[in-house]
């Protein structure tokens, strides 16, 4: 379900799981991903494979509020249901070629929430962008993402560099 909002800058509710809500994000929150993007274990298959700093997460809170406010999707805030901050999930990529992303606390690997919210993710873009092709590229070595995605019906479709990773490279089929 979406919420919606008339003031710029209240917080909206882009789609709620079991256990989670994912939400847009807002000026200083930053704050709170920064305990997430500076795990090493956390950060070990994500962006650059190591912690990022206070800077760092703060560039990427900024470029997240730009795709949020001019385009109906982005890479959202993930939350409990008491609103703390567990993660982040949603999409990267271009209008046409979207990639599928999320990341979970540490503390709270294991429990499914990974699957959750990759399926409710999955259900959004089939409801909200039908003609956009979804993908998601896994470095290789992170298996547990590997089950995650084969769990919601994504296929593994070869292998792609991404940046100077190698990773899985996995589509969706969608029918088009």
């Amino acid at each position: 379900m979406t919420g919606v909002s008339t003031r710029a800058d209240a917080r909206r509710v882009v789609l709620r799981t079991a256990r989670t809500v994912v939400t847009t994000w807002l000026d200083g929150d930053a704050e709170s991903l920064v305990d997430l993007h500076s795990d090493a274990e956390t950060m070990r298959f994500v962006r650059n494979g190591r912690p990022e700093s206070r800077s760092e997460v703060e560039e990427l809170v900024r470029g997240y509020l730009l795709q949020q406010s001019v385009r109906t999707w982005a890479k959202w805030r993930l939350t409990d249901l008491d609103g703390r901050l567990i993660g982040r999930a949603g999409f990267g990529g271009e209008d046409d070629l979207r990639g599928i992303s999320y990341l979970i606390a540490r503390p709270l690997w294991g429990q499914g929430l990974a699957t959750e919210v990759s399926a409710a993710l999955v259900e959004w873009h089939l409801s909200n962008a039908p003609h956009a092709q979804l993908r998601a590229l896994v470095a290789l070595g992170n298996d547990a993402s590997v089950r995650v995605l084969e769990k919601v019906g994504f296929q593994k479709a070869g292998t792609e560099d991404y940046a100077g990773t190698l990773c899985w490279k996995y589509t969706y089929p969608t029918g088009n």
